[in-house]
């Protein structure tokens, strides 16, 4: 790996910013940033079951199924991005006291970066999009909020913070607009005034996408990957500026407001030299994605287990810990916390090994682990018109469409262009640079399923295999008739 390592932080000692005593602050050894320092109460948060869960939730889900070395957790990513946040956030204290960041700002941010990820379930982004089949309205973020209050009042952590760290009531909505990067009702934050508006920015920052979760995902799923990257966090956090801007302005130039009021609104902007930096921050994401997180066979993979999970759903139970009588399906664990925290990774292990989710889900993971995956015949990579979709409805259930879409995390758009930047000569002026448009990539690829993975009931392992793949040279070559129809022929890689 080619990254630079992060150099000392340039900034006031956590011990100096808290006013803590040397007993107070945990220390944790990380490939990735080496030595990490935390607040007492973060590793008060750590070493809770609800926070030790994350040991098991791999952070790149079924990746693990292509790159071995893809066995790192969500939990080491929680610490980093804590760090980061927490590192980011005293720069900024440092070099613009004018900000009044104060230490409940600081420990918040603290906070907010090592939660960020608690409400994730088995298999990363695969879960959302089983869930999605019965719950459209589920997001991870929502569920790390719900996590978080459940951590806090289980393991009596909200008294250690108000008594102790001194936080309020405000500081815990703070947290959590800060985890799910929006406003918890209305369209105003109501942790912050517009004057601290930009520590939204820090941990999951939705204007620009440049954030501290995203520095430390990607460095740290680089090197677990070895996938080369040039990026550099510590030059962005050493050439970042806090700028009070008028409301509303609008074009490529943004006027710098003379004096800062509660009411006025701040941004975080970046010095120009650093836009070759913040363009390696987006190029590493497109290429982690292209060769890791969507990787043909880690699609394969992922669409294999949502249909297993599908398959155990009639059969798999949850139990609630806070109420024995109560028993909840998959599809329904994260309606209570108390039975969600024990959906993790093992869900796979638990259908193979113990037969919890009944045979067709049984067999689908075993032909995961023994590497028989559903056949690809193939991929398109323009957008396939409605018509030929209308046609290929035909070979469904046994046709899965398979879609992936590698861009910069915005659709065609390049966040950047969202960015403001500075230059050292023109510290009262702020602009917009205008980048290229992203890389953008996606393909369709063509997947046939056995009848065992999509029949609903347990009837279908009496199928033999060769009749199977029969079936399936059957539903090949009607895919290709089709294709010829339309005039379209399938890419190969």
């Amino acid at each position: 790996m080619t990254s630079s390592s992060p150099s000392p932080v340039a900034a006031t000692s956590i011990l100096d910013t808290l006013r803590l005593k040397p007993t107070r602050i945990k220390f944790f050894c990380d490939m990735v940033h080496s030595h990490v320092e935390l607040p007492l109460i973060c590793y008060k948060i750590i070493n809770t079951r609800q926070f030790q869960r994350l040991r098991n939730l791999k952070q790149l889900g079924l990746c693990y199924y292509v790159y071995p070395t893809a066995c790192h957790n969500r939990f080491e990513h929680c610490i980093g991005t804590s760090y980061l946040a927490g590192t980011y956030c005293k720069i900024l204290q440092t070099n613009q006291p004018e900000l009044n960041i104060d230490n409940q700002d600081l420990l918040c941010v603290y906070i907010a970066g090592l939660l960020h990820d608690l409400g994730h379930g088995p298999f990363s982004h695969t879960w959302e999009q089983f869930i999605s089949t019965y719950d459209k309205n589920y997001s991870h973020e929502e569920m790390s909020i719900k996590m978080m209050d459940y951590l806090l009042e289980s393991n009596d952590l909200w008294t250690l913070c108000k008594y102790q760290a001194g936080l309020t009531e405000r500081d815990l909505v703070f947290i959590k607009e800060i985890i799910l990067g929006h406003p918890i009702s209305g369209d105003e934050f109501q942790g912050r005034p517009p004057n601290k508006h930009f520590l939204y920015q820090i941990v999951s920052n939705d204007i620009t996408k440049i954030d501290v979760d995203k520095f430390d995902y990607i460095l740290r799923d680089c090197t677990q990957l070895n996938v080369k990257t040039g990026f550099d966090f510590q030059r962005i956090f050493n050439n970042s500026r806090v700028f009070f801007v008028r409301p509303g302005l609008k074009g490529a130039a943004v006027e710098v407001a003379e004096s800062a009021q509660d009411s006025t609104v701040t941004i975080i902007a970046y010095r120009k030299k650093i836009s070759s930096t913040l363009q390696e921050l987006f190029l590493g994401r497109f290429s982690l994605h292209q060769k890791a997180y969507q990787h043909k066979v880690v699609r394969i993979v992922e669409m294999m287990v949502v249909d297993g999970l599908k398959a155990a759903e009639p059969y798999f139970r949850v139990p609630s810990s806070t109420d024995p009588a109560k028993v909840l399906k998959l599809s329904t664990a994260h309606q209570d916390v108390s039975a969600f925290i024990k959906i993790t990774d093992s869900v796979l292990e638990q259908i193979i090994e113990w037969g919890n989710g009944g045979a067709s889900a049984r067999k689908i993971f075993n032909d995961i682990i023994n590497r028989k995956l559903y056949k690809c015949i193939g991929y398109l990579s323009d957008q396939i018109n409605e018509d030929l979709l209308d046609d290929l409805k035909a070979c469904e259930p046994a046709l899965l469409l398979c879609y992936t879409s590698i861009n910069y995390g915005r659709g065609d758009e390049n966040p950047l262009n969202s960015a403001l930047f500075y230059v050292k000569a023109r510290p009262g002026r702020l602009f917009k640079h205008k980048f290229s448009g992203p890389n953008l990539e996606s393909k369709c690829f063509f997947l046939l399923r056995p009848t065992y993975a999509y029949e609903e009931g347990e009837t279908t392992s009496t199928i033999s295999e060769e009749d199977e793949q029969k079936r399936m040279q059957l539903m090949e070559e009607k895919v290709e008739l089709i294709l010829q129809k339309h005039e379209v022929e399938l890419e190969l890689e």
